[in-house]
């Protein structure tokens, strides 16, 4: 992995609709849209953890922004109280309104794809690009079920959080290894440490204990037509959340999508390939040179 992770910024906090959010921030050129980045939905998932392995090639070209969502990392752990996606996307907005930030370009992983998805639908001129990565803002697959919504899937959260002694290394290692990588050797210590400190946050084991504290599903199947930003989707061909049915329907809904399947790769494929997906993601952005 010829990618080199920047050292962690200083933490930076906002208040949005009564809420602290957490957020790092890293200094690049004034001239162009800043990006922001969002997470997905695993056990102790945050905006650096998802994207430290992009911040030196970004922050070459834009101002960056690596945002815990309320529920993650060191933002404010509450109840959602809504449509998931819908709750979050105001919260973004929020976000993007308390610190002045008029445009930015969005990339997302996963659950944070979702959101972005939502913010598009409802506020797309506050964005410029879009890129999505392993996203499935849908109940359902196009040719197969989603596997998250399988009972299979249902163990996830209660066997990493309660089964075997609770939360441990190990388990996030095997967890990240399972089901966010294709291959296992590219499991590193850092990404593992970040994941697990995150997911032993006190304030968010209390939260687990409410019933809902989730929010309530989610399908933005019919409102995909109506995303009109321009979008990069990231797919990795071994993703277990989900098959290449599930961006082949976003591609065919959007009005101006294109989609980037990476064969060796899995859920966290910018973690996973970060060479390949920076140079590809960055070119999308602006036809920049990592």
């Amino acid at each position: 992995m010829s990618t080199q992770a920047t050292p962690t910024p200083e933490s930076r906090f906002v208040t949005v609709d009564g809420l602290r959010l957490h957020y790092l921030e890293i200094d690049g050129p004034q001239d162009g849209l800043p990006v922001i980045f969002t997470h997905g939905g695993g056990p102790g998932s945050t905006g650096w953890s998802n994207f430290r392995l992009s911040a030196q090639a970004f922050s070459r070209h834009h101002r960056c922004y690596f945002l815990d969502l309320p529920q993650y990392g060191k933002s404010d752990m509450v109840v959602v109280d809504g449509p998931v996606f819908s709750w979050h996307a105001q919260k973004l907005l929020g976000f993007m309104d308390a610190l002045g930030i008029a445009r930015a370009h969005l990339v997302n992983q996963s659950f944070g794809g979702c959101v972005a998805i939502r913010l598009a639908v409802d506020h797309g001129e506050r964005i410029g690009r879009m890129v999505l990565i392993g996203s499935q803002p849908v109940a359902h697959g196009v040719i197969d079920p989603l596997p998250l919504a399988s009972k299979h899937a249902r163990g996830i959260f209660p066997d990493y959080f309660r089964d075997s002694g609770g939360p441990s290394l190990e388990k996030m290692r095997a967890l990240i290894a399972r089901l966010e990588f294709h291959d296992d050797r590219r499991v590193d210590d850092e990404n593992v440490r970040l994941r697990y400190e995150a997911s032993i946050n006190p304030a968010f084991l209390q939260l687990l204990k409410t019933p809902g504290f989730f929010g309530q599903p989610e399908d933005l199947t019919a409102l995909l037509p109506q995303v009109k930003v321009p979008t990069m989707i990231f797919w990795g061909l071994h993703d277990w959340f989900g098959g290449v049915d599930v961006p082949m329907l976003m591609l065919n809904r959007f009005a101006d999508g294109r989609l980037h399947v990476v064969g060796n790769a899995a859920h966290h494929l910018q973690t996973e390939r970060p060479d390949e997906f920076n140079a590809a993601a960055l070119a999308f952005l602006g036809g920049y040179a990592t």
